[in-house]
């Protein structure tokens, strides 16, 4: 599902990019055109012929207020179109549009006040440097640029401006399309005795160039105020962007093939507005019917895509109900959960149906202990935006009943809405993996009990006939029963370790724990299970003083007796085996180094796991049932803390674990502590 909507999502984001690029566009060429057109009259109105100010067929010339004042509104909106602001090139657009206001103002002024015959203004002097054939603009085009002008101002304001700023530009707008289609159907106004309507429409260059700056200022920012609806790539927006260039250009276009026609003696003036009447309703009728077919299409498209996400939806909560394992999914945006029905079952809740608390209630960690929100493994998911887990917990049922999980989580990011972010969370029920657990304790505790009595009873008469054999020096006899008791203790240590490990896996062993000096017991350890001749390759080293700890001394001597006897097997002599104790944190970390061959990154993964054995182990490896380590790792989780191994292939391998400083816990317990438990956890 999610592949099938990357590429929807993909292509929405670029078909909205282009648009908004598109816009920005329009604005870009409304700013570089407006000034070159204003610029272009004031030339024509100051040394151009006596005709040049005035458009053909008797229509109304721009004056040079009306030119200088788009100029400026180019000029204004030019420089609000960088992307990188600058404190001068606002102040400059600032001014532009001001001045393009107080233009317009001044020119409204004059109608309003009547004084049509005054003599030319200072400004307008030195815009031509003589006498214009245009005294004043018209008070269309004046009321235009005093409603551009403020709009201008507000660009690229706060949020609040924005309709403020849409409503200025869209009046002006308005007032330069009545301008433009007063020049094609008629004047607005003609003679009137009143001075402010004595004036006809503004002129043709004025219209567009209005016309084009107002679609330049809304286009400006493409992602606010109107025009971010018509940019975005929704329903709405996709048909305002079809239907608004129909509706605001088509009556302009056909008034200016009826003048043509007129013009070609084709149709006389009369029969224009019936024509336009008429082909304005049919088009309106057929716009009308276009968009419907269009909304029908796209609601085709929309039940389409419905049907196609209840049927992949459909999909998923079938593959969901028929998972071996439970699954659940929370929701962080809106703390919704969904379950299946594997899950349902183990809580005896409908979790989807809002039984979070009661959930949580019936959640317990693998020794007991209630399970706060912030101990989840899908709390710490999402906290750390990684998988976690696996975590082994235990549901609590009201009538008493425990059924063991193994939870594991991880985070699924949000959509490209930002919606959809959660957490999945794996539950698999572990009571069939706990039964053959006890059976095979049973079965090891079993066949250790039957072979330990026999071993017991052979050593005994072996050791009887080997006194007798000594008795009577019968050497080489003697001799045959010394490899017989070396192969019992052989079996009897296998046997040993199979009980030991079923004990600690099952938590049956209490550690006898007492402060002791780490220093000291390391010195006893290495004089005690070393043999003579090897004790002078081992050095010990000490890295400041290291505090006390709380150790059970008889099980940690057989972790470090293990290790020790590692290094002497697989570190070539005379190559020395280097045993360090330091401090970090609060954690007192022991590490035991050899210069063998050391392990490769799959082994060394693997080595503390059960029965596990390296691919390259030698024929003397063969022996044992590779228990040793296994046993290790369980006695250093037990006391609370964790061992690991750095190596690489040729260039030995540094064992380390870590106890922690201070007291133990009320309740030490074997097996995997939480992340972060201890300096071994890189490893």
């Amino acid at each position: 599902m999610r592949s099938g909507g990357t590429p929807s999502m993909s292509w929405t984001g670029r078909s909205q990019s282009r648009i908004a690029a598109g816009v920005r566009a329009l604005a870009w060429l409304a700013a570089l055109g407006i000034p070159v057109l204003g610029a272009l009259a004031l030339v024509g109105q100051a040394w151009g012929p006596p005709g040049s100010g005035v458009a053909l067929a008797g229509l109304p010339a721009t004056s040079p207020q009306s030119s200088f004042a788009l100029l400026l509104g180019g000029l204004a909106l030019g420089l609000r179109l960088p992307r990188r602001s600058s404190p001068l090139r606002e102040w400059l657009a600032v001014a532009c549009a001001l001045g393009m206001t107080a233009v317009g103002a001044v020119s409204l002024v004059q109608d309003l006040m009547g004084l049509s015959a005054m003599t030319p203004t200072l400004l307008t002097r030195l815009l031509v440097g003589a006498e214009p054939r245009v005294h004043r603009s018209s008070p269309l085009t004046s009321s235009c640029l005093v409603l551009l002008g403020p709009a201008l101002v507000l660009l690229g304001r706060a949020e609040r401006w924005h309709t403020l700023k849409d409503v200025l530009t869209l009046l002006a707008m308005l007032g330069a399309l009545l301008g433009f289609n007063g020049l094609l159907l008629g004047p607005v106004v003609e003679a009137s005795p009143l001075p402010f309507l004595s004036w006809r429409s503004m002129s043709l260059p004025a219209a567009l160039a209005l016309l084009v700056l107002g679609l330049g200022t809304l286009g400006a920012q493409p992602g606010q105020g109107l025009m971010a609806r018509v940019s975005r790539d929704t329903l709405g927006a996709f048909l305002a962007r079809r239907l608004v260039p129909v509706a605001l250009l088509g009556p302009p276009l056909l008034g200016v093939a009826l003048v043509l026609l007129n013009g070609a003696g084709a149709i006389n003036r009369e029969a224009e507005f019936p024509i336009f009447a008429t082909v304005v309703s049919a088009a309106g009728t057929a716009l009308v019917l276009l968009s419907a077919r269009t909304v029908d299409a796209l609601e085709a498209r929309r039940r389409q895509a419905l049907a196609e996400a209840e049927r992949q939806r459909g999909l998923l909560q079938t593959v969901l109900n028929h998972a071996p394992v439970g699954v659940i999914f929370v929701d962080l945006s809106s703390d919704r959960v969904v379950s299946n029905r594997v899950a349902d079952a183990m809580f005896e809740l409908r979790l989807s149906e809002g039984n979070r608390a009661r959930y949580l209630e019936r959640l317990r960690h693998a020794d007991g202990r209630p399970v706060r929100q912030e101990e989840l493994t899908s709390t710490r998911a999402a906290r750390t935006d990684d998988a976690a887990g696996p975590d082994e917990y235990l549901i609590v049922h009201p009538d008493g009943r425990t059924l063991p999980v193994l939870v594991t989580a991880a985070p699924v990011p949000a959509s490209a809405s930002g919606e959809g972010r959660g957490v999945v969370v794996s539950m698999q029920d572990l009571t069939t993996r706990r039964e053959l657990e006890r059976l095979r304790e049973e079965y090891v505790s079993l066949i250790s009990h039957d072979l330990r009595n026999p071993l017991h009873t052979i050593s005994l008469r072996v050791s009887l006939l080997q006194r007798w054999l000594r008795e009577r020096h019968l050497s080489r006899e003697e001799g045959l029963t010394t490899t017989i008791l070396g192969s019992v203790a052989w079996m009897s240590s296998m046997i040993e370790e199979l009980m030991e490990g079923s004990r600690l896996e099952a938590g049956r062993d209490t550690l006898r724990r007492e402060p002791r000096d780490v220093v000291r017991f390391l010195e006893e350890v290495m004089e005690r299970d070393l043999a003579p001749d090897l004790r002078e390759r081992f050095r010990l080293e000490v890295a400041g003083p290291v505090p006390p700890v709380w150790m059970d001394a008889p099980r940690l001597e057989r972790v470090l007796a293990n290790l020790l006897g590692n290094a002497a097997k697989y570190s070539p002599p005379p190559l020395p085996v280097v045993v360090r104790a330091r401090v970090e944190d609060a954690w007192v970390v022991v590490s035991v180094s050899d210069q063998g061959a050391g392990l490769s990154s799959e082994d060394a993964a693997h080595v503390f796991d059960k029965y596990f054995r390296t691919r390259k182990g030698s024929a003397s490896d063969a022996q044992g049932l590779g228990l040793g380590l296994y046993i290790s790792r369980l006695i250093v989780e037990a006391h609370g803390g964790r061992i690991w191994v750095e190596s690489e292939p040729g260039r030995g391998a540094v064992f380390c674990f870590s106890l922690p400083v201070g007291p133990p816990r009320e309740t030490p317990l074997p097996g995997p502590l939480p992340e972060g438990a201890g300096p071994g956890e890189r490893a």
